[in-house]
């Protein structure tokens, strides 16, 4: 195989698993699992799944751009390589451009797209991110949630008003005190904008929160109490999910599929673009190297964040997007014209 061509499917790798990396690839499966009561195995199951459905339509306009592209190659001739390496510049500018101007996530969306918000909350399962109580401490108003966006359920505190009335980690502690007398304690640990819990919060989370405050050689006590099934927006209960129901299981599936179906990654378009010379056999080649990389980044993510990675921080690449994909589509371009293959 051409070194050349290997450096496009090097390229294409690169793009197609960072493009599964960017948390609206894995994390709706990670909160509708949990939703759903699903296990880990079904719902990496599910996540290969509808990363098919992914691949699937971004082949199908892969073959559109290599069909156009061996067509077109045929009365253009030894002038191809300056087109195709010129539309491939243009594609690299068009995304530099797009990041300069702030729109790093270069995701497009057919149908119905779906979100791209910190807190999803798809297909019958509830977020406990938005769980949240006030408490007057009578030295400002902080906010106690039980947070689980994706990550392992903690309790997360922080100040409503000035940052300055958020209490240390070292001042805190919290004992939940459940139905029939159950009670747990909780240490806490400073985070950048607010403190949070060492231990994770076991299910269900509905239980009486006792939140002890040190001042000096005194302390204050604030009682506040959680139900399951809470909306913290409206603060008003609602009916529970229906969970283990085949159908509402076939619902939350399909809706994530054709979610993800929909949104290909056209940052790989100008990979098959670029690999246009090598034909269809290059062309399947391409298809193979972003199966591959899309469904092993979703499926590891997913997994990463079941297993309680709940630091991974991957929004720079949402953020960025646009400015990585623009940078090496723009040296594929410059590659085709310059050191022509």
């Amino acid at each position: 195989m051409p070194p050349f061509f290997l450096s496009i499917a090097a390229t294409g790798f690169i793009v197609a698993f960072a493009h599964a990396a960017i948390p609206t690839h894995w994390l709706p499966f990670v909160l509708t699992g949990r939703g759903q009561r699903w296990g880990k195995a079904k719902t990496l199951m599910v996540v290969a799944l509808c990363g098919s459905g992914h691949v699937l339509f971004t082949t199908l306009l892969g073959v559109l751009v290599v069909w156009l592209g061996i067509e077109t190659s045929k009365w253009t001739g030894n002038i191809f390589p300056w087109i195709a390496g010129g539309a491939l510049i243009l594609f690299g500018l068009y995304y530099l451009v797009r990041q300069a101007r702030g729109g790093g996530h270069g995701h497009s969306h057919f149908g119905g797209g779906h979100s791209h918000g910190a807190n999803p909350d798809v297909h019958g399962g509830h977020d406990h991110a938005s769980e949240a109580k006030r408490i007057d401490t009578g030295h400002g108003v902080l906010v106690l949630e039980v947070f689980e966006d994706g990550v392992p359920p903690r309790f997360r505190l922080r100040a409503s008003g000035a940052p300055e009335a958020l209490p240390r980690a070292g001042a805190l502690s919290l004992e939940t005190v459940r139905a029939g007398g159950t009670r747990q304690t909780f240490s806490f640990v400073d985070r950048s904008t607010y403190v949070e819990s060492v231990e994770e919060i076991p299910e269900p989370h509905e239980f009486t929160a006792r939140l002890r405050i040190a001042h000096g050689a005194h302390a204050h006590h604030h009682e506040v109490r959680f139900e399951e099934h809470t909306h913290a927006d409206a603060g008003q209960p609602v009916a529970p999910a229906r969970v283990g129901v085949a159908t509402s299981d076939r619902a939350a599936i399909l809706g994530l599929f054709t979610l993800l179906t929909f949104s290909p990654c056209e940052g790989f378009l100008p990979v098959y673009l670029s690999g246009i010379t090598y034909g269809w056999m290059g062309f399947v080649t391409l298809s193979a190297v972003l199966a591959f990389a899309t469904i092993a980044g979703m499926v590891v993510f997913t997994w990463l964040t079941m297993a309680g990675m709940e630091r991974l921080r991957l929004g720079f690449l949402e953020r960025y997007e646009s400015g990585i994909l623009g940078t090496l589509i723009l040296f594929l371009g410059i590659g085709i014209i310059f050191f022509g293959f």
